[in-house]
């Protein structure tokens, strides 16, 4: 490690956050490099100076009245079985040009600073704990010169709560993602770190497209877009967001639930799903599905295509598309349901034990029965229909 490297890992030294495999590392530089060890024993003070100062000072008189007066008045600040999702009928059948806003998040303050030693020392003591006490995750450049905020990012650094990772079209960054996976930043993408904790590790992707690999339990970690929130289920895969704010996921490994206004779908590996601004997640489908079945699929998830797009999808589809079949049993209105159930039993046949009526009246078994069948037995895939 160089001189540059070490003094971006000094705040995680005196946090203790430092990750073990950097320990070492930063031990043997420090060992050989005076000026880095006179910086952090510097720091070391500045913090050991604040930790000594009073939490607070009693004014001389009560402040309170004066200060009320000057404030004024304050202000304070998938359904059952026989409901079908509908999207906003006032919706355009264009993606929507909507996007998110940066989510600005502000930083902690660790400790209360009095007045007449905020002269002093308090606002350097401030800006330090307040640095040190923000979660934030290492970053790495992979290629050309990714930016966190305004600043470059010329080889490792950190993005801290509130802060923005930004790569141009030359450039690429990877995120660690605490100790739970990493995250590829491709070029021409924005996002924003919004939560860096034990049990919410959460993300927000503006524009551009990540390659997320994650190694933890269910639902730790989530990515939010302007159209959904991809929730890591044990799973590695791509997720694109356009400039109009509308999301192509493609898992490649595990499980993927893309959630948005009550309406969920759960992508297993080998499918995709696409999302729009103001209408959630779409309906799953697989990675080689023919483009008329997509654009169908498309059709009846996002433009109102009702029958007519179904009855495209129920022509166009292989023994291979059964997911996106299943799905669609309960997606359908009420007459079409048993159309879509007719065409998936041509394609693939019935498991042992079930009936037509029993899956369509909705018993329990007979639906395990089919996700077993279709290998979609994660026991996060029975949250469709509870």
């Amino acid at each position: 490690m160089n001189c540059t490297e070490v003094q971006l890992l000094l705040n995680d030294i005196l946090d203790g956050t430092l990750p073990l495999g950097q320990q070492k590392s930063v031990e043997l530089h420090l060992k050989d490099c005076a000026a880095c060890r006179q910086e952090l024993a510097a720091l070391r003070s500045v913090l050991d100076k604040a930790s000594a100062l009073p939490v607070s000072i009693d004014p001389p008189r009560d402040l309170w009245e004066g200060i009320d007066a000057r404030l004024g008045p304050q202000k304070i600040l998938a359904g059952p079985f026989s409901t079908r999702w509908e999207p906003p009928r006032s919706a355009n059948t264009n993606l929507s040009t909507e996007v998110v806003k940066s989510m600005g998040s502000s930083l902690r303050i660790k400790r209360s600073f009095a007045a007449a030693a905020a002269l002093v020392v308090g606002l350097g003591c401030f800006w330090f704990a307040s640095k040190s006490s923000t979660p934030a995750w290492q970053v790495a450049r992979l290629e050309g010169t990714p930016r966190i905020d305004s600043e470059a990012l010329e080889n490792t650094g950190t993005i801290r709560v509130g802060e923005q990772l930004v790569t141009d079209d030359g450039s690429r960054a990877k995120i660690t993602v605490g100790a739970i996976g990493q995250v590829n930043v491709e070029p021409n993408s924005r996002l924003r770190l919004l939560e860096a904790k034990m049990t919410n590790h959460r993300l927000a992707l503006e524009q551009g497209t990540i390659h997320a690999r994650i190694w933890a339990p269910p639902r730790l970690f989530f990515v939010e877009t302007p159209s959904a929130t991809a929730i890591d289920l044990g799973c590695e895969y791509l997720l694109t967001v356009d400039e109009e704010g509308a999301s192509v996921l493609h898992v490649t490994s595990g499980w993927v639930a893309l959630e948005h206004g009550g309406r969920e779908s759960i992508v297993p590996s080998g499918a995709m799903c696409i999302t729009r601004p103001g209408r959630g997640p779409g309906t799953p489908f697989e990675e080689d599905t023919p483009e008329k079945l997509r654009k169908a699929l498309e059709q009846f998830d996002f433009e109102d295509g009702g029958s007519s797009a179904l009855s495209t999808v129920m022509t166009e589809a292989r023994a291979a598309d059964a997911m996106t079949l299943w799905i669609l049993v309960f997606r359908a209105g009420l007459a079409d349901r048993g159309k879509v159930y007719d065409r998936l039993v041509a394609l693939v046949s019935e498991p042992e034990g079930v009936t037509r009526e029993g899956v369509l009246d909705g018993n329990a078994r007979m639906i395990a029965a089919w996700q077993r069948h279709l290998h979609l037995d994660f026991k996060e895939w029975w949250r469709v229909w509870q």
